[in-house]
C-alpha cells in the first residue's frame, strides 16, 4: 500500500507495518489504522502517523526515557508485558512540540500501548490526578 504525506512523502507499506486502534486516538476516534514512523531528524522522538488520514501525525516519545519514575503510575500488568522479555509491547505519550509557552509537552495522562506482534495499540487514562495530559519537557 502506498500513501503520500506532507512531512513524509510518499510511503510504502505493508499490512504488516499497520497498528490497529479499536477506539482510535481521544479526539480522532474514526482514525483506527496507524504505523509507526522512526525520523532520524526528531529522535529520540517517534510519529504515529494515521494511515487513514496520512495528514494526521502525531508526535510520541517513550515517557520513561525523560520521565524514569513514570513506570509507578502505570497498572502494574502493564509494566509486566512492556518489562517482559517475551513480549513486545511498547510505551509512548502524545507530544506537544509547541505546547504551553511554546515548551515541548507531553501528556503522561493519556499514554498509547502498542502490542507489535498482536499489532494492535490502545490509548488509555490513567487513573492519577497527579499526571499532567501537558508536562513541560523542554
Amino acid at each position: 500500500m502506498k500513501i503520500v504525506t506532507q512531512q513524509f512523502g510518499s510511503l510504502d507499506l505493508s499490512e504488516k507495518d499497520i497498528i490497529s486502534f479499536q477506539r482510535g486516538i481521544i479526539g480522532f476516534e474514526k482514525l483506527n489504522r496507524y504505523v509507526v514512523i522512526d525520523d532520524e531528524e526528531y529522535k529520540p522522538f517517534r510519529w504515529l502517523l494515521s494511515v487513514d488520514d496520512p495528514d494526521t501525525r502525531f508526535p510520541v516519545l517513550n515517557p520513561l526515557l525523560v520521565f524514569p519514575e513514570y513506570g509507578k503510575e502505570l497498572p502494574k500488568g502493564l509494566v509486566k508485558k512492556i518489562f517482559s522479555s517475551n513480549e513486545v509491547v511498547d510505551l509512548f505519550c502524545l507530544v506537544t512540540l509547541k505546547g504551553m509557552g511554546g515548551k515541548v509537552t507531553i501528556n503522561l495522562k493519556s499514554p498509547v500501548v502498542i502490542d507489535f506482534p498482536n499489532k494492535t495499540g490502545e490509548q488509555i487514562v490513567l487513573a492519577s490526578e497527579k499526571l499532567p495530559v501537558a508536562q513541560p519537557i523542554s
